[in-house]
């Protein structure tokens, strides 16, 4: 895939999925600029811009649009991966942690992606070189985890905003995916193995492959849906888990 002279944004770009994106992008020839509320702990990769962004604050996010469009120009696409989770038991989970959770990953993406549609509508593009936005879901959007009401409930949501937007914005020549990860080795995986040491072990009972995903593995993913190659693809969400979300239960 080569994305010479395009240029895409990625939320959540600092660490984890979205900056293994926002690399493969970059090294297959895109302009990328990160965005995310944590600054960088290293330096970026050539070709890779930052601009800092708390997606949950919508004076931010406008901030960020009109500071990215200014110094680098309008976009081909956007990458939505800043996200949170948290583990919560159900009967203990408060308003304010449940409202926090679907501030970021459902309302942060909203914000993100109707403010550029908003400046792609007034310049729509055949579908053969359509605009391309893809948020990340989650497996947690069509299985159910223990202690994961927020998280689960956000993917879901995730979910079914891709598919309406999907409906709604492709008059303008805008497709609008999802890329759904498994379990992956980012900073929350490693957090939660401190937390609960055994937690891996039981996901990974339950997973075909019986291996977690790597960062530039959903990339890659990503990095199609975002291409030309997807063309014709728009509304759907790509599953990357390692076959868990297909494999029933045995007796085994």
């Amino acid at each position: 895939m080569k994305f010479d002279k395009k240029l895409y944004l990625v939320t959540g770009g600092a660490s984890g999925i979205g900056l293994a994106t926002a690399v493969f992008l970059a090294e297959s020839g895109a302009r990328v600029v990160v965005s995310d509320r944590n600054i960088p702990s290293s330096t970026l990769p050539r070709g890779i811009s930052f601009l800092r962004c708390d997606v949950k604050e919508p004076n931010d996010v406008d901030q960020m649009i009109s500071q990215l469009i200014e110094e680098h120009g309008v976009p081909d696409g956007v990458v939505t991966s800043a996200g949170v989770d948290r583990h919560h038991n159900f009967l203990e989970l408060e308003d304010t942690e449940f409202a926090e959770i679907l501030q970021i990953n459902v309302l942060g993406s909203f914000r993100i992606v109707q403010r550029l549609a908003r400046i792609w509508a007034k310049a729509p593009r055949s579908h053969a070189d359509a605009y391309s936005v893809v948020l990340l879901s989650s497996v947690n959007s069509v299985i159910a985890t223990p202690s994961h009401t927020a998280y689960a409930t956000s993917k879901g949501a995730v979910a079914q905003m891709v598919r309406v937007m999907a409906v709604e914005l492709a008059p303008f020549g805008i497709r609008v995916n999802a890329m759904a990860p498994g379990t992956v080795r980012t900073p929350l995986l490693d957090a939660l193995e401190k937390e609960k040491p055994k937690a891996l072990e039981a996901v990974l009972r339950r997973t075909p492959m019986k291996r977690v995903g790597e960062p530039e593995e959903i990339a890659a993913g990503i990095a199609f849906l975002l291409s030309n190659l997807a063309s014709y693809i728009t509304g759907q969400s790509l599953f990357a888990d390692g076959g868990r979300t297909v494999q029933n239960l045995t007796l085994d």
